[in-house]
């Protein structure tokens, strides 16, 4: 944290107020959108067959949870802001990111089963984004190429783990002790490989976009990123290739090509020094 940051944060009334309402509205929303949605989405889900009916019961609850953990988070960090604390910005960033974490994912099998359009978890995700560019940028006083950047890096944060996530689900459905149409382990095996590859590259990329903003060490901050970027690109773009032109034996698009494509842009950035050094320091 800069020292422009430490006499800022000396003046955070306003952020004390955004945290402590981010932090309280997203306590209740995680609790209540399980309670309303998740029994509709499962059953839609089992309904229609989608593939995501089986691990929808456990994923969705996980995500409320680790939204619930950046509520709280967010109070601690909203208590900071109104004490006039200066690790109250430091609280601030990691409630933030996962904060954006915990909101994304959910969104994606409430709109597939068509239980609940538009997603409601974007209530939570959309005014986080709003505030991660106030928080880094006025309150942290961080470049527009650096927030950006962040952006950049806690989407591949993101579309890692939903890689993870869809890895598992399509893992499960092709299990033989599942499915009785299948005899043998090897329609699993490619997601059985990839799916904690993706979790593992996705954590790295977490660890990178919080220490961007926060590490004084930037170089081990980019080994993390590094090890992420090879990660995702080693696991991704295989996965996305047998998605998209072996599985189902057409060629079509799958979303499993996001999350490497964003980690290759950022691994680009990360890869030389030069600019690492330009967009981080």
């Amino acid at each position: 944290m800069t020292e422009e940051t430490k006499i800022k944060s000396r003046t955070g009334g306003f952020m004390g107020i955004v945290g402590i309402f981010l932090g309280a509205a997203g306590i209740f929303c995680s609790y209540f959108f399980i309670f309303l949605h998740l029994d509709n989405i499962v059953s839609a889900e089992t309904a229609a067959a989608t593939e995501c009916r089986l691990v929808s019961p456990f994923f969705i609850p996980l995500f409320a949870v680790i939204g619930i953990l950046a509520g709280m988070i967010w109070l601690t960090a909203g208590v900071g802001f109104l004490q006039k604390k200066e690790w109250a910005y430091t609280i601030g960033v990691i409630a933030v990111v996962i904060t954006l974490f915990s909101s994304f994912w959910p969104n994606i099998p409430a709109m597939e089963s068509k239980a609940a359009v538009p997603g409601p978890w974007f209530l939570i995700f959309f005014p986080n984004l709003l505030v991660y560019f106030i928080l880094v940028m006025k309150k942290g006083h961080e470049k527009k190429k650096k927030a950006w950047f962040g952006l950049v890096l806690g989407m591949a944060f993101i579309l890692n783990f939903i890689n993870g996530i869809a890895a598992t689900t399509r893992m499960s459905n092709r299990l033989p002790e599942i499915n009785p149409l299948i005899d043998n382990y090897a329609p699993a095996s490619i997601y059985m490989l990839t799916m904690p590859t993706n979790m593992i590259a996705s954590i790295l990329f977490g660890i990178t976009t919080i220490g961007i903003f926060l590490a004084r060490n930037k170089e081990k901050v980019r080994i993390a990123g590094l090890a992420g970027a090879f990660l995702s690109i080693s696991a991704g773009f295989p996965l996305a290739f047998y998605s998209m032109f072996i599985e189902s034996g057409v060629p079509a698009f799958s979303m499993f090509i996001l999350g490497p494509v964003v980690s290759l842009v950022a691994g680009i950035f990360i890869v030389s020094s030069k600019m690492w050094n330009k967009i981080s320091g």
